[in-house]
């Protein structure tokens, strides 16, 4: 199912580009001299840039388009080993995955703010994070947010008869295919029947609940430690600039999936029922921008922490400089030329 180039490849150079960004990332936390600088901190980095890796291998496995169409929105597998009429069943199940992944970019962002709260307001609980019990902990609540996501997707926002009949006309006109050949999540809220319109507004009211409660999270949070550094004098200095280091890292982290999944996931649900045809707009706003996430993301922290900053940087050479004076007969002064090399 072909919709645009830029939907077409630019999805996948990103994927790409994670996989070579967060590489660098990770060699960059292990090779680290300094680590105790940010402590064991360093292990929920590691865990982050692994779970964008799988996040990108998920979105190139199963490649999805978003349309909004009359008063449907409809998440569809446009690419990739499940798509194709045969693997409709498969194909639902990787698209309903795939979007559960987002969720588990707010997981893990939840599991960052609580991990920073707890080392400016309870610093002695700290090493139990790192225990056995603490990372087992941290594992089952980050995968309930992919699994129910990925569940209210299969209950509630599957594709059946009556929604493939709704989007059939569109889609054989915006892309060329039969609607009854592709796997598609979707809601339809107003022109359907009361059984369809109700599951389709019980499931997108959900996953907006649930998008809700990690973003206000995060400003709770990042309210609550921002105000404990400005307002804390016991903390040294070194420790004030750490803690204020991280949290911009962290602040900018979450900044980049408010802006790329949260926004359009919101615009992609709701467009419909505002009245907003936004068709094929919601593939260059929302598909391209949710593939970007794991690339942007390590890039962000690399760039704001000094430490991984640097390194980056003494590996760019640097231009070398020649200094020549030059003298004149009549007054012995001497002009100085700058050369770069």
């Amino acid at each position: 199912m072909y919709i645009h180039w830029t939907h077409h490849y630019l999805p996948k150079t990103f994927g790409i580009l994670s996989f070579i960004a967060n590489p660098i990332f990770i060699y960059l936390i292990v090779t680290e001299q300094k680590s105790s600088s940010i402590g064991k901190y360093r292990f929920l980095l590691l865990f982050f840039a692994i779970f964008d890796m799988t996040y990108s291998a998920v979105e190139l496995l199963a490649p999805v388009g978003i349309h909004g169409t009359g008063s449907a929105f409809v998440v569809c597998l446009t690419d990739g080993p499940f798509y194709g009429k045969e693997n409709l069943r498969l194909g639902q199940i990787a698209v309903s995955i795939r979007c559960g992944c987002i969720s588990l970019s707010y997981g893990i962002l939840v599991i960052h703010f609580i991990y920073r709260y707890i080392a400016l307001f309870h610093p002695k609980l700290v090493s139990r994070i790192f225990q056995p019990g603490g990372m087992a902990c941290i594992i089952v609540f980050f995968l309930i947010h992919g699994i129910v996501w990925s569940s209210i997707c299969e209950i509630f926002l599957y594709g059946d008869d009556e929604m493939r009949d709704y989007i059939q006309d569109a889609f054989q006109k915006d892309y060329g295919v039969d609607s009854y050949e592709i796997a598609f999540l979707g809601a339809l809220y107003m022109e359907g029947s009361e059984e369809v319109k109700e599951r389709s507004w019980a499931g997108i009211l959900i996953l907006t609940g649930v998008s809700t409660y990690a973003v206000s999270l995060y400003i709770v949070l990042g309210y609550k430690i921002m105000r404990h550094l400005r307002n804390n004098p016991a903390l040294s200095v070194n420790t004030q600039n750490m803690h204020r280091q991280l949290f911009r890292a962290l602040s900018v982290q979450t900044f980049i999936p408010i802006c790329i999944s949260f926004s359009p996931c919101m615009v992609a649900w709701y467009g419909p029922v505002l009245g907003l045809d936004l068709g094929m707009w919601n593939n260059y706003l929302g598909v391209i921008a949710l593939s970007a996430f794991p690339f942007m993301d390590p890039l962000a922290i690399v760039f704001l922490l000094p430490g991984y900053r640097n390194r980056i940087l003494r590996v760019v050479p640097k231009p070398r400089i020649r200094i020549t004076t030059i003298y004149t007969k009549s007054t012995q002064r001497g002009a100085t030329t700058v050369t770069y090399h």
